[in-house]
């Protein structure tokens, strides 16, 4: 029990720094940086993405493998749940935007970064997603559903 509980820990806070990031970027930095003319909206999206893709990546991995791990040691019953499929749900967009997207730049060469409300769209459903897979992994794994 001490190891599932200390997993717990690392996937709770992997996701809070994950989230996080994700919700500061979407309804802070992103409706301030469109405001700006567009070549300057984009070098500062560039730049801020920079820092914050090498920490989402840590995140998203730390919380991949504590939730890997912790998916193993539960019992069928809990793990055969659509809250969990939700989150592995949102858990793979993500690594798919941070580990192949965004290196390949396929925001960039989709045009995406250039609308920003597109770009902002595309945040928020993110955001969406991700915080009802939070709300809905607290209810289900209290018994809620």
């Amino acid at each position: 029990m001490a190891l599932f509980n200390i997993l717990l820990a690392i996937h709770v806070l992997s996701v809070v720094w994950w989230i996080g990031g994700v919700f500061t970027v979407t309804a802070s930095l992103l409706p301030l940086f469109n405001r700006l003319p567009a070549d300057e909206r984009i070098q500062w999206i560039q730049r801020f993405e920079g820092r914050f893709a090498n920490q989402a990546r840590i995140a998203v991995l730390l919380a991949g493998i504590s939730g890997f791990w912790m998916y193993a040691l539960l019992p069928g019953a809990i793990t055969h749940t659509w809250w969990i499929g939700l989150m592995l749900l949102v858990w793979v967009l993500f690594a798919i935007m941070l580990f192949v997207a965004e290196p390949l730049r396929l925001p960039a060469k989709l045009g995406v970064i250039r609308n920003p409300r597109k770009f902002l769209a595309l945040h928020a459903v993110l955001l969406a997603l991700a915080l009802a897979a939070i709300a809905c992994g607290v209810i289900g794994a209290r018994g809620g559903f």
